[in-house]
């Protein structure tokens, strides 16, 4: 069961499937008290759909008022919307940033130095030669001897 998002009841089932050895996967609930529904997405739709968002769905349209992720499932909750309702998400305006202890917290920033960085070629060494590369002189296979 999950709990709505507005008033905190639990949602009953509205659709649940059976596949590939999953029985009865509940898929969709909905909430008798204030007309909520939710339902599962894939986790990477997660960053495609927006608070506010409005679709239509069978000719009625519906508002995302609500977006979580639980281990691999993405729960969305619509709620559905009157016929004459404007367009308009209608969601509170967003809260300042708090700048009580977060401020305090941050450090402050880093002179400049007086003096130049090294480049970065400078601090790098060459890599080691390998063993064949060592040697003055090429060694040769001893090959097979043809037989006249």
């Amino acid at each position: 069961m999950r709990a709505c998002p507005k008033c905190g009841e639990a949602m009953e089932v509205a659709q649940s499937i059976t596949v590939g050895g999953l029985e009865n996967k509940d898929i969709a609930w909905q909430c008798d008290r204030d007309g909520i529904t939710a339902e599962l997405r894939h986790p990477v739709q997660y960053v495609h759909i927006n608070l506010g968002d409005v679709d239509e769905v069978a000719g009625r349209r519906r508002r995302l008022v609500h977006k979580e992720i639980r281990g691999a499932e993405l729960v969305v909750y619509h709620e559905w919307l009157a016929p004459g309702a404007p367009t308009g998400s209608g969601l509170r305006a967003a809260r300042p940033p708090k700048a009580g202890k977060r401020a305090s917290r941050r450090t402050p920033a880093k002179p400049a130095r007086a003096e130049p960085r090294r480049s970065a070629t400078r601090k790098t060494r060459p890599a080691k030669r390998s063993v064949a590369a060592r040697r003055s002189t090429p060694r040769r296979r001893p090959g097979r001897r043809r037989a006249r």
